[in-house]
């Protein structure tokens, strides 16, 4: 009960929602960088939020399928299909031993999730799936696919002739660019000059070429801090937005470093992170602040919205 990576993508991984509870240890999270799109891609499938995904970047993969399976794939459109014929986001497909699965270059964002049903049997390191390639745990030997692996998936499936699927307005915030990131102060925030905090809001960034699943590197106005000062290091997060001394900001991604020396600006908006996560170098990004107790309430209405989501599944399923 196989998956056969015939040509292997621009970088293609498994992931989960994260290697959680390890930064102390100096282990990063690593994990899906798109967490709404991992996170529905299974549930379409009625799994466990927290399965492993194939998580494809930019160009995705060839597979070749070698047993019945389920499968659904949420995220950019990548014009994928399944023996030539269109395969549908964000809706259970029925795919048969011999099957082949293509994925082009992404028409829109930048990141496409595979998930099949019942998960991929691969073993977890330190209680997760997800891959970190800079120390090589996890996923597949640790590494990005490459032609000629095996991936096991832990059941085979009976034909499920699926006619629903996920409303399309679930992908729109992919195309939401033109939309500011939104952030709270960060813990140095005071240390940048009114100019620099002036130009941080009213200025636009873009995101440099050498950007990864560690950093996205943003080129734009330089930001000043008003006095040379030492920073102790401390822990980093999931959107953390660092000002090194050049003056151009950081923003720390799914596979950032645990600890980080540089002043934080700002903390990107936990439910803008699909968004930021889904957008490539060159685009353009603009930040706008925002109370912390509006974040949490918008947070809050994101998750809401995926359990709601995820019981409608759940009820397609008994259907």
């Amino acid at each position: 009960m196989t998956i056969q990576v015939i040509k292997a993508g621009m970088q293609t991984t498994i992931q989960d929602l994260g290697r959680h509870g390890w930064q102390s240890y100096g282990i990063s999270v690593c994990g899906a960088m798109d967490h709404w799109a991992a996170r529905l891609a299974n549930f379409v499938l009625d799994n466990d939020e927290n399965e492993a995904v194939i998580e494809m970047a930019f160009r995705g993969p060839t597979l070749k399928i070698q047993k019945n399976l389920i499968l659904a794939i949420f995220g950019a459109d990548m014009g994928a299909e399944w023996n030539g014929r269109r395969m549908e986001i964000g809706k259970p497909i029925f795919v048969q031993k011999g099957d082949i699965l293509t994925f082009s270059y992404a028409k829109d964002g930048t990141r496409t999730y595979l998930a099949v049903k019942g998960g991929f049997f691969i073993e977890k390191v330190l209680n997760s799936y997800s891959t970190d390639m800079r120390t090589g745990m996890g996923g597949i030997c640790g590494r990005a696919l490459k032609k000629g692996d095996i991936l096991p998936v832990k059941e085979s499936s009976d034909f499920h002739h699926a006619l629903w699927g996920l409303p399309s307005h679930a992908r729109n915030y992919i195309r939401e660019n033109i939309i500011p990131i939104h952030f709270i102060k960060g813990r140095q925030y005071d240390w940048f000059t009114k100019e620099s905090l002036l130009l941080f809001e009213s200025e636009s960034f873009t995101i440099e070429p050498h950007s990864d699943r560690m950093g996205y590197r943003l080129s734009g106005p330089v930001l000043n801090w008003k006095d040379s000062q030492e920073l102790i290091t401390e822990g980093t997060a999931f959107g953390s937005i660092q000002v090194p001394p050049k003056g151009q900001p950081i923003i720390l991604m799914a596979d950032r470093q645990p600890t980080g020396g540089y002043p934080k600006i700002g903390e990107v908006m936990t439910c803008d992170l699909p968004r930021l996560s889904q957008m490539r170098p060159g685009d353009r990004v603009r930040f706008q602040e925002i109370s912390l107790q509006e974040a949490q309430q918008r947070t809050q209405e994101q998750q809401q919205l995926l359990k709601k989501i995820r019981t409608a599944c759940q009820l397609k399923w008994k259907d």
